[in-house]
């Protein structure tokens, strides 16, 4: 099944980690904070479209972080541009 992994893989890469010394704290602190910092932005572009001004307000994150991850979400089909607000383009999460 596509996406999904065999027995044989799982094990594999469980192997691998505990040869390699596993994934490192500071690894997986960065991917604890990309989860919620994604998570902050989605949950105000649930409430409607904003700019990137707007989001960063409203999250707490730098603007340029917010910008980095809509660039992440425009690539991966999570977030459109939703049209301008004076020099901003805003932004709307993508309907499933």
């Amino acid at each position: 099944m596509a996406g999904q992994l065999t027995t044989a893989h799982k094990q594999a890469l469980k192997l691998f980690r505990e040869r390699h010394g596993g994934i490192p704290d500071s690894l997986k602190q960065y991917a604890a904070n990309f989860r919620r910092e994604r998570k902050l932005l989605s949950e105000a572009l649930c409430k409607g479209a904003a700019t990137v001004p707007e989001l960063a307000r409203e999250t707490g994150l730098p603007s340029d972080r917010v910008l980095w991850h809509i660039a992440g979400m425009r690539k991966y089909g999570l977030a459109r541009e939703a049209g301008q607000e004076g020099d901003y383009v805003k932004f709307e999460l993508m309907k499933e």
